[in-house]
């Protein structure tokens, strides 16, 4: 029974070219597809870069991933590059390499928050999208006070702002004048 249930997930990951076409032309990167008797199910590296970028931001103490330059940022938009730089994928044959170019909140467990990271990216993109995850490579680039920052820019604002004049409270009518 066990057997059977580890056939069953292990499924033949191939490359082959993708069946169909955005409607938009947009170049599409395939490179997980299982063959199936149903029929062909193929993974574009942009839907797994979106699976690890949405997972990587969930995890507790993880600010960004690292900015982009303006001049990269801009080459991506005009090349319709659907990954962005700071999330690699290298899909090998025994499974997926992902690395990661991050921001941490400053003052956190560094190695512990990049051990949640490793944990919880394996874990969803093998669940949702079946193909294995041989490493989750983490490089923290940089902390960031965001809390701290945050806290600093919202009290100068509400020191700069004018004082609000109180209204009077409105006095009650008296009850039984409905009219």
């Amino acid at each position: 029974m066990a057997d059977k249930k580890e056939n069953e997930k292990e499924k033949e990951v191939i490359e082959v070219e993708p069946v169909a076409t955005p409607a938009n032309n947009a170049p599409v990167d395939i490179n997980v597809a299982s063959d199936t008797d149903r029929g062909i199910v193929q993974i574009s590296n942009g839907v797994i870069s979106a699976v690890v970028k949405k997972y990587t931001l969930e995890v507790p103490g993880v600010v960004r991933f690292q900015q982009q330059g303006m001049l990269d940022g801009l080459f991506d938009v005009l090349s319709k590059r659907p990954i962005d730089r700071s999330i690699e994928l290298d899909l090998q044959e025994n499974g997926a390499i992902i690395t990661l170019t991050l921001i941490l909140r400053f003052g956190v467990c560094i190695p512990e928050v990049c051990q949640n990271i490793q944990e919880t990216i394996k874990e969803k993109v093998e669940t949702l999208t079946g193909y294995p995850v041989a490493k989750v490579n983490v490089n923290v680039v940089d902390l960031d006070d965001y809390d701290e920052v945050k806290e600093k820019k919202a009290a100068k604002a509400k020191e700069q702002e004018p004082p609000k004049e109180e209204k009077a409270p409105e006095e009650p009518k008296p009850e039984g004048d409905d009219e």
